[in-house]
């Protein structure tokens, strides 16, 4: 069905959100071509797959920036991202401050 088919990948991003996701595997996952898959995402989520799983990246870093004094760019890394740049530009893009400030943020607290 499918809520099946959402959910093997669901829990295929969560699983592996720290590795590089190919979007071929995910697709095949679902039994469908990339732009099939790709439609089929937006219109079930209303976001891209690449927004999603930048989402629970992004999510995980936060989690841990929250529970214990870590190294920013080490978070980074530990979520799937392999550039900083891309890090810092997408958090801010969806935190909406950069990850310094948040954690500063959470630290006053």
């Amino acid at each position: 069905s499918e809520t099946e088919r959402m959910q093997k990948v669901y829990d295929y991003a969560m699983n592996h959100f720290k590795e590089d996701i190919k979007l071929k595997n995910v697709a095949s996952l679902a039994n469908m071509t990339i732009p099939a898959f790709c439609r089929y995402f937006k219109k079930r989520s209303n976001k891209t797959f690449s927004d999603f799983v930048a989402e629970i990246r992004i999510g995980h870093v936060c989690k841990m920036l929250d529970q214990k004094d870590v190294n920013i760019a080490q978070t980074a890394y530990e979520s799937g991202y392999n550039t900083l740049s891309n890090f810092n530009k997408k958090f801010k893009e969806l935190v909406g401050v950069t990850p310094s400030i948040f954690a500063k943020e959470l630290k006053s607290k």
